[in-house]
């Protein structure tokens, strides 16, 4: 009888530390649902992202901490399409929805990647316009001047220097030798060239009364000079006058 009492009540026992132990494992479980995980996930303290790519970055900054997030400017890069200080890239991205007091990675522009200017001396000017062009730049003014640093028609100087950063699209001046200054101030030969290049070379010798006469040329480039009223090694006066006579093509008028 006494065997039996003992058995029984080492039965309650263990039936009681199941009971314990099963009682205390959930509320083990309800402590991490409830308490536990919401304050490591603060949940109830999520929100959506905004978007601000696009804003400057004072706005973009200005519009996340009101929203209760922290900015991290991460990196910058060159951007055509985006002004300089302008959101290009935001981590994470626009409209995620995330815990209040997250890191926000922004990527703000530092504008359109300069270009470097290419070297012309040396370079005809034709050469110089196809080399610009292919740098994304433009050809602007030609000015002409003696000079015996460089053959005839070729660059000598250029309004920015090689190696020089340069926003794309902006027009390079360059000027064209016309060679050693003559000796003796006469009249050059001036057939076969371009009427651009005559008449600088006419202005700087002093010549300034030039009179043009277009000629019809089918076979000779338009704007060549392919007379002159004057003769080469001619001495010239500071009321000299000169007749370029100056190739053009015909322009035929359609009949209705």
């Amino acid at each position: 009888m006494a065997n039996e009492l003992n058995f029984a009540a080492i039965r309650r026992t263990f039936w009681f530390k199941i009971i314990i132990a099963f009682v205390v494992l959930v509320l083990l479980v309800i402590l991490m649902d409830k308490v536990v995980m919401p304050a490591y996930v603060r949940l109830g303290h999520e929100s959506e992202l905004p978007d601000v790519v696009e804003l400057t970055v004072d706005e973009a900054v200005k519009t996340l901490e009101q929203k209760g997030f922290d900015v991290i400017l991460a990196d910058s890069a060159y951007d055509a399409h985006y002004p300089t200080g302008v959101v290009i890239e935001q981590m994470p991205y626009a409209y995620s929805t995330v815990k209040k007091g997250r890191n926000v990675y922004l990527t703000v522009s530092i504008g359109q990647k300069p270009i470097i200017m290419p070297n012309l001396f040396s370079k005809s000017p034709r050469e110089a316009e196809l080399l610009l062009s292919a740098h994304g730049l433009e050809l602007g003014k030609k000015y002409y001047e003696y000079s015996d640093i460089g053959m005839e028609g070729a660059v000598i100087n250029q309004s920015f220097p090689q190696g020089q950063k340069i926003k794309k699209g902006r027009a390079v001046d360059i000027t064209i030798s016309l060679g050693p200054m003559p000796e003796r101030k006469v009249f050059p030969s001036l057939v076969n060239e371009s009427l651009d290049v005559a008449k600088k070379k006419l202005q700087i010798l002093g010549v300034r009364n030039i009179k043009i006469e277009y000629v019809d040329r089918e076979n000779i480039l338009p704007e060549t000079v392919i007379a002159q009223s004057v003769d080469p090694g001619q001495p010239i006066s500071a009321d000299m006058q000169v007749v370029l006579k100056v190739s053009k093509i015909e322009v035929v008028e359609e009949e209705n």
